[in-house]
This record gives structure tokens, sequence and C-alpha cells, in this order.
């Protein structure tokens, strides 16, 4: 595992919280992608190493991962809007070139939405 991913899957709960590697680390463009068997983290020059996890990491993922149009994560996943459990509330990524959210519809129900840049 390579310094920078290996330094958030430490801070994240290592073993404990992501599980182990997946898979040696994935060389993409000018970074890295390493599966964990819960999360992923990403890492390249200009944005640094970040965790994605969830129905955030699927949609990310389903989009084209680093490789996509939303390219290399520049901040770790954020409680958004009060969190999970509040209206509207949920989840937040951003991404080089744009947003995922997984925002509580106010009934229990989720929904993401990709927003880019």
């Amino acid at each position: 595992m390579e310094g920078h991913i290996a330094d958030v899957y430490a801070k994240a709960g290592g073993q404990a919280k992501l599980g182990l590697p997946t898979a040696q680390p994935e060389k993409v463009g000018d970074g890295v992608a390493q599966a964990f068997a819960n999360d992923a983290v990403y890492w390249s020059p200009s944005t640094g190493a970040h965790l994605i996890q969830g129905e955030i990491l699927r949609v990310y993922k389903a989009d084209g991962g680093p490789a996509g149009a939303l390219g290399f994560p520049t901040a770790d996943e954020a409680e958004t809007a009060g969190g999970p459990g509040a209206a509207h509330g949920g989840w937040t990524s951003e991404f080089q070139h744009g947003t995922i959210t997984w925002l509580n519809q106010g009934d229990g129900t989720f929904k993401e939405t990709v927003t880019k840049k």
C-alpha cells in the first residue's frame, strides 16, 4: 500500500473499518486507486488521498471513477445538512469536476445526485 493511501487507511480505521485490500493498487492517469473490502482510497499529486465509501462509491464507480468525468476526489466524504437522519441531509463528496450527494428525501429513502462542474 502506498504512503498517502496507507495514511488515509490507518486514519479511517484500517482493516477493522475498510477491510483488507481486494487488489493491487491501480494506476489511473497520474494517480492511484486502491480498493478495499468495504471502501476505496484514491490519490493523485494534485488532489491528495481521499476515502470514498458506500453509495457514493457505487455511483462514482458507475460514472467511471477517477478516469471518468468527475476525476479524482478533492476531499473525504462528509456528512451534510444535518447528516443522514435529517430530511434532505446525508453525505457529499467533492471531486475535481463535480460533486456526488446521497441525500435523505425526507421520508427515509435516499437518492444520489451527480453535479458536474
